[in-house]
């Protein structure tokens, strides 16, 4: 799978809100590993001055939590609104 590919396909399955490049094999790789790309700003693969012999550079997502549900805010199912230790009143 070429890297674009894989960037595409990434960005296209709705749960990662940035990249990261891994599987650094270069200095120039390095030096980008620890930051976060938006989709649209992300280098292409390999970098313009990559001293790989061959580049093992590749894509890695960062799931965006803002669409991951992670609480029961609607109380649409009493059930779970009861069993909620977040939303059981402590003082009965």
């Amino acid at each position: 799978m070429t890297q674009k590919k894989s960037l595409l396909e990434l960005e296209q399955s709705g749960q990662y809100g940035s990249v990261v490049i891994a599987h650094c094999g270069c200095n120039m790789s390095s030096v980008l590993s620890a930051q976060h790309f938006s989709f649209e700003h992300a280098p292409s693969l390999p970098l313009q001055g990559c001293t790989a012999a061959r580049c093992t550079c590749e894509y890695r997502g960062i799931i965006d939590r803002r669409v991951i549900e992670r609480r029961i805010t609607d109380g649409g199912d009493a059930d779970k609104v009861k069993n909620n230790k977040r939303v059981v009143n402590r003082r009965q």
